[in-house]
């Protein structure tokens, strides 16, 4: 398998290569390349917006680019965003309303708990006649 893939006659060229860039190339009088001259070279390469890549398949010339690439340049990924915050609305709206709905019930029982306890106390009942006692509607 490794010697099929050694026999294929593609080559990438990419546009950060050193071969490409005169920057990168120094002369006697010049200091060497460090590390750093490089990843400042990638900086500057990824800052400068649009990338062009290409690969050379038998001899014919392609450009390509990552797929995060096309999607951001093109603005492709809006309609999920919106989708996502409709999700998140969606969510919000029904967590306020079982909250809402929770609180009335539990507001309604105590108000009619104190109501029993209120007409306990105005008949003055006592022990097991005290539980005889609930409000109908």
């Amino acid at each position: 398998m490794l010697r099929l893939c050694q026999r294929l006659p593609f080559r990438r060229l990419f546009s950060s290569d050193a071969a490409k860039n005169p920057n990168l190339h120094r002369t006697k009088d010049q200091r060497d390349l460090t590390n750093m001259d490089l990843i400042e070279e990638r900086i500057r390469i990824n800052n400068a917006g649009v990338k062009n890549r290409e690969i050379i398949i038998n001899g014919q010339r392609q450009q390509w680019a990552y797929r995060s690439e096309l999607v951001g340049r093109h603005g492709l990924d809006k309609n999920h965003r919106n989708t996502w915050m409709a999700y998140l609305i969606i969510i919000l709206i029904g967590f306020g309303a079982f909250v809402t709905v929770k609180s009335q019930v539990v507001m309604g029982r105590r108000q009619e708990m104190d109501a029993r306890e209120a007409l306990r106390k105005e008949l003055q009942l006592s022990g097991d006649d005290r539980k005889k006692i609930a409000i109908v509607n």
